[in-house]
């Protein structure tokens, strides 16, 4: 209760700024459904007469000192510096080398934010009034729906490169601000216990080689995956569709916007790009559109680096991408078997959102039968792959 009444606060404070008059704000908490373990979520409309109803979406910090003090990542900070800085600097460069509007990166807006530590709260458009919505964790992905968000990835990331190269200055600034110190993390009882889970339901014939895969520094491979090797952007750090919405338009085109920005960080652009594989899409879907799908991100870079006046085969080569692309390859999957049970929990079985919530919290005891299902699927991929033997 005494957050939404600050929560009403700050939605007074916007109504006033946004000149509504004795407004009425109306105030509903939604669930994530086991896709944020953050926040509290809630929904609001500002209402005035003569004016359009105002309809935002709002998030409310509900990381406590336990997860605080293991995670050496301050996930607030961090996105109101991405909405008040980084993004402007983004849109000023497409406005720079006069990028079409239609190839240009959309923003979400924000309309305020509050850093009372422990009552962290962001207030951004409620995008939903305008007929987004997240995609179906458990349902399988479409190649239409993959191909929009690797575009919307590939923009990101180019305008990264652009930052590097054409702002140094203010690049090197962002690498400070949004440094995550992964060796800080404390995985290894997370890994314990995700590892027994795997090796419940791994098919017979794969788990000696996963065993062997298991035996390695799983901790330093998840490190691995989000570190930069040639080239260092700004990734999202969890390129997924849970933090990703969407709408599909008459003609069928599929509209995405980029939310939840708390994991932005400097590491690898094929991470973003292996993150949403793995923890998106199931082994059916790989098996026809792997291929496609990689070098669709690449064409889409290229195309947002030009755009930009960039010339990928200087700043980012094809040779230099499918290289780490390779190199990254082997660490998704360890990153893939603790993340893994948290995308496909059960909404009824996922963590509490509350202070009390620590890393321990992650540890999933009872799996769903996607669980396996995809598991086994990424298992077989890697064995396709030649990196279980």
């Amino acid at each position: 209760m005494a957050h939404t009444e600050e929560l009403r606060r700050l939605l007074s404070k916007i109504a006033e700024e946004q000149n509504y008059k004795n407004p009425e704000i109306i105030i509903k908490d939604i669930s994530s459904g086991g896709a944020n373990y953050t926040s509290t979520l809630h929904t609001a409309i500002i209402k005035a007469k003569n004016k359009e109803d105002l309809h935002l979406f709002a998030k409310i910090g509900a990381v406590g000192e336990k997860m605080r003090s293991e995670v050496n990542v301050n996930f607030f900070d961090t996105e109101q510096y991405a909405y008040l800085t980084l993004f402007k600097s983004y849109a000023a460069l497409e406005e720079e080398h006069g990028v079409p509007e239609e190839h240009r990166l959309p923003y979400v807006k924000m309309y305020g934010f509050d850093n009372t530590l422990y009552k962290e709260t962001l207030v951004l458009e409620d995008l939903t009034a305008q007929g987004f919505g997240s995609f179906d964790r458990f349902q399988p992905m479409d190649w239409e729906y993959a191909a929009a968000a690797v575009t919307e990835c590939a923009k990101l990331h180019a305008l990264s490169f652009a930052t590097s190269k054409q702002r140094p200055e203010e690049f090197e600034k962002s690498q400070e601000v949004l440094k995550t110190a992964w060796e800080t993390l404390k995985l290894e009882h997370l890994i314990e216990k995700t590892m027994q889970n795997a090796l419940k339901v791994i098919n017979p014939q794969h788990k000696k080689s996963f065993e062997k895969f298991a035996s390695q520094n799983i901790s330093k491979m998840v490190e691995k995956f989000y570190s930069p090797i040639n080239a260092k952007i700004i990734t999202h750090g969890d390129f997924r569709g849970n933090n990703l919405l969407h709408r599909v338009r008459e003609d069928g085109k599929v509209d995405i916007r980029v939310v939840d920005l708390q994991t932005l960080q400097g590491g690898s652009p094929p991470a973003d790009l292996l993150y949403f594989i793995l923890t998106g899409t199931d082994e059916k879907f790989r098996a026809k559109y792997f291929d496609r799908l990689v070098e669709h991100y690449y064409s889409q870079l290229s195309a947002a680096m030009r755009r930009l006046h960039l010339n990928p085969h200087e700043v980012y080569s094809k040779e230099v991408f499918d290289q780490e692309l390779k190199e990254k390859l082997p660490y998704g999957l360890a990153l893939i078997l603790f993340l893994l049970p948290i995308v496909t929990i059960a909404p009824d079985q996922a963590p509490t959102v509350d202070h009390n919530l620590d890393m321990s919290s992650f540890t999933v005891q009872n799996t769903s039968d996607l669980f396996s299902e995809r598991l086994n699927g990424i298992i077989n991929d890697y064995v396709k792959w030649g990196i279980l033997k």
